[in-house]
């Protein structure tokens, strides 16, 4: 069955702008009571002050888009979906927005809708001749058994034609075009370029991490757990709370209510060191996700603050100490036993580690109450090598 390999990687793509660029329309927003949702009456709904604004996005991987002109499919498109908003009673103070990645053609008559204030005369005319050679095209292509040209455009041509000329006018005055947007790779950083609020060494992380709670709402309200619509007043309490982790010197957790992506595949190391020890697979699999918990955990600490490195290497220090009071004994020549017995004495050191550790050492700080973070750094100390289960694991494994 043949594929196209990039279409799967667009679409996943396009709906990652949509929630993206929401975030970016809703914080340049000046209301705080603001709202937005994503994929409700339009690719984008954004309220505020008692307007509805919808924007229709049309983003593209491809390095140098086609520019945006009357000939366009993807106006088209927008238009026959415009076509029937502008006719509901519940609309009549919407701004239409199409935002697209690509540039305008440096001949079209759209450029009008980029203007403020613009006659947008001009624009209708075109658009109304445009749509009469497409149906036309269309309709004699039909009559004569041809192939069908225009397929792309010819919803959206005959939408058009069936509007009065006062509603085309009306729908075309209400249209705001943004070309030129940034892509669904940029806009974090655009986002970061915002935030003239902050200083300018915590603005990427504060865009990173408010883009990593932003999908989380996103999915939340598309399952039914939030409420649909998003307010700007949330957005701006999580920048606060995220900004005075910054400043901070007390470590907050972040990772011990999350689980690895699906895709996520554990260290070869840290696999070779529990089946050292035939480990069952629950235990492997609460191994894998703690480490992967406290992996994240440390490299947060570590890029919100240079000061926090040194806790967590201190910390690490403390938990090798502890552990080798459970390890040395079995190493002892008069314990170490057959294959068999090793392994039941690894396997006792690895559920220490995971079960009785946390209990028994104390948290790193106490801001942290979860015990993934001991659990998992013992597997990332595993991993290097610090730490470990068999007796013989630094021969087995290779360290040196």
């Amino acid at each position: 069955m043949s594929s196209k390999p990039h279409d799967a990687t667009g679409t996943a793509l396009g709906f990652r702008y949509q929630e993206r660029y929401a975030l970016l329309e809703l914080f340049g927003l000046n209301d705080d009571e603001a709202c937005v949702s994503v994929e409700t009456l339009d690719d984008i709904h954004l309220q505020v002050g008692g307007a509805d604004l919808l924007e229709q996005l049309k983003h593209s991987i491809q390095a140098k888009p086609t520019p945006i002109s009357e000939y366009s499919p993807k106006v088209w498109k927008t238009l026959a979906i415009w076509c029937d908003l502008i006719l509901s009673p519940d609309l009549k103070a919407s701004k239409l927005i199409l935002v697209t990645v690509a540039p305008l053609a440096s001949d079209t008559k759209l450029k009008a809708l980029a203007e403020n204030n613009s006659d947008r005369t001009n624009v209708v005319n075109t658009l109304l001749q445009e749509a009469k050679r497409v149906v036309d095209d269309y309709d004699d292509a039909k009559a004569l058994g041809n192939s069908l040209p225009h397929k792309d455009r010819i919803a959206g041509a005959r939408a058009f034609l069936s509007l009065t000329e006062k509603q085309r006018l009306n729908l075309i005055e209400r249209i705001t075009l943004k070309p030129g947007s940034p892509n669904v790779g940029e806009v974090e950083k655009a986002l970061s370029n915002t935030l003239t609020a902050y200083p300018p060494k915590q603005r990427d992380i504060l865009a990173a991490r408010t883009c990593e709670w932003w999908d989380r709402q996103i999915l939340r309200a598309m399952c039914d757990q939030r409420p649909r619509y998003i307010k700007r007043h949330e957005v701006l309490e999580q920048l606060s709370g995220i900004s005075s982790s910054l400043t901070s010197e007390s470590l907050m957790d972040s990772f011990g209510s999350k689980m690895p992506p699906e895709v996520h595949t554990a260290h070869d190391i840290l696999n070779q060191q529990c089946r050292l020890v035939n480990a069952p697979a629950s235990l492997m699999r609460m191994a894998k996700i703690t480490e992967w918990q406290a992996r994240n955990q440390r490299s947060r600490w570590a890029t919100e603050a240079p000061s926090k490195i040194a806790k967590i290497t201190d910390f690490d220090d403390r938990l090798v100490i502890e552990w080798s009071y459970q390890h040395t004994p079995i190493c002892e020549p008069e314990l170490v036993g057959d294959e068999n017995q090793m392994s039941d004495n690894g396997l006792d050191v690895l559920k220490w580690a995971m079960n009785d550790a946390p209990h028994q050492i104390g948290s790193i700080e106490n801001t942290i109450t979860s015990p993934f973070y001991i659990r998992g750094s013992f597997q990332v100390l595993s991993i290097e090598g610090r730490v470990g289960w068999h007796p013989q694991y630094m021969s087995r494994i290779g360290f040196k």
